[in-house]
């Protein structure tokens, strides 16, 4: 499997057909693997945490979640085949999932948030094996819920939690878990269980899908701030990378 990296992160360049068969391959052995969907500030994040850029270094399978992290690799000049949104991919292993008659466990988000979107997946893939799920407010409780997903016997956790505790989490915990695949999946479940809509298609092709974010959730714009902040190190990076090809 081809890797790049940005800013130092590993990011692999990968489809979609060939990481679902990834997983299909990981599912059939008895090693737990960590799978990150990555974004513009997790690789940032990354940049400056070294403990969570080894977390992205060991990890089974570096997805680029994101148009921004497409954006920077071709910048670079270290370009990838193509962008896979979480939720797309979440979903595309939930299928596969059923298909296969392998087991699930859902891990994050509110109570009523997690509960909903269990149900929404129930309704559309009645026949899928949902071994349980638990929000993801468990501080202080960490013991019963990791004891709760070993002996559930799901073979692939889905954890939407903050970034980047989700990964460094499921990173700490990833011999504990019992599972085969452990994935982030950030905020999916809010999406899924209706309490945030995802945005039209035809803003998600022209790569603006995160106006349609920030409208139904202003505290985003944060995030859209700390994005100029990885947009700027991307163009500090091109430069650094000119110099060095210039001088060598």
């Amino acid at each position: 499997m081809e890797s790049i990296k940005i800013l130092s992160t590993r990011i692999d360049n990968i489809s979609l057909f060939d990481a679902l068969t990834l997983v299909g391959s990981y599912l059939t052995d008895n090693n737990p693997h960590q799978i990150i969907t990555a974004n513009p500030l997790m690789i940032f994040e990354a940049h400056k945490n070294e403990k969570l850029k080894n977390i992205f270094d060991t990890a089974a399978l570096v997805i680029p979640e994101s148009a921004g992290v497409r954006w920077a690799a071709k910048f670079l000049r270290v370009p990838l085949s193509e962008k896979i949104p979480g939720i797309d991919f979440m979903i595309s292993i939930l299928n596969y999932a059923q298909q296969k008659k392998h087991s699930v466990f859902f891990l994050g988000a509110k109570e009523e948030i997690i509960k909903k979107a269990t149900d929404e997946i129930k309704k559309k893939l009645p026949e899928l094996k949902i071994a349980g799920f638990h929000n993801g407010y468990f501080l202080g409780n960490e013991h019963a819920v990791i004891s709760l997903i070993k002996s559930s016997g799901a073979e692939i956790l889905f954890a939407g939690l903050n970034t980047p505790f989700q990964e460094i989490w499921l990173n700490k915990n990833l011999e504990k878990l019992g599972v085969k695949i452990a994935m982030g999946v950030g905020g999916s479940f809010d999406v899924i269980s209706g309490n945030l809509r995802r945005a039209p298609k035809w803003m998600i092709g022209r790569n603006i899908e995160w106006v349609f974010r920030v409208a139904q959730q202003p505290w985003r714009i944060l995030r859209i701030i700390k994005l100029f902040s990885f947009a700027l190190k991307i163009f500090k990076e091109k430069i650094r990378l000119i110099c060095v090809k210039f001088y060598v």
